[in-house]
């Protein structure tokens, strides 16, 4: 499970998607909290087997958008 908080708007939101689609992880956004309001938490179910290059590109992708992400 990956968590992404801080996120900001739906821009934001597609920001993370797109970084997912470009390292080609498969994932499924889960939910987010609140769900109709931001700053939001987002949660995505993400395939095994790719945390460490998760991990790696989310660090750069948080500091250029200010996201607060940790695999769970």
């Amino acid at each position: 499970m990956l968590r992404v908080g801080n996120v900001k708007g739906e821009e934001a939101l597609e920001a993370v998607r797109d970084a997912l689609d470009e390292i080609g992880v498969r994932y499924e956004h889960v939910e987010s909290d609140p769900e109709d309001s931001y700053p939001q938490t987002a949660y995505f179910q993400i395939q095994s087997g790719l945390t460490e290059d998760v991990e790696d590109f989310l660090a750069r992708l948080s500091e250029e958008h200010g996201f607060d992400a940790e695999i769970l």
